[in-house]
């Protein structure tokens, strides 16, 4: 049976560099438009409410995504150390 086998340093490094990214990823609007009611201003509201859930989403996803390589990667090692 062929081994299947983990390197602690990569997902460390792919995990903090991944991880330490999501802090560039934000958005948050300084200002409000309460003063139009133009549809230019309710259009540019509709985009910078649209951009804010797509980057929280986006924040999420990836946090997800770096808890399961970190799982797959102890549920590897974990295997592993049975094997001997």
């Amino acid at each position: 049976m062929t081994g299947i086998s983990t390197n602690k340093g990569v997902v460390n490094d792919l995990t903090n560099q991944f991880t330490s990214s999501l802090s560039d990823v934000s958005f948050s609007p300084k200002k409000s438009f309460t003063f139009s009611q133009s549809s230019a201003a309710a259009g540019l509201k509709g985009s910078l409410s649209s951009l804010a859930s797509s980057i929280s989403n986006f924040e999420s996803y990836a946090a997800s995504d770096v808890k399961k390589l970190a799982a797959i990667h102890q549920a590897i090692e974990k295997a592993e150390r049975g094997k001997g």
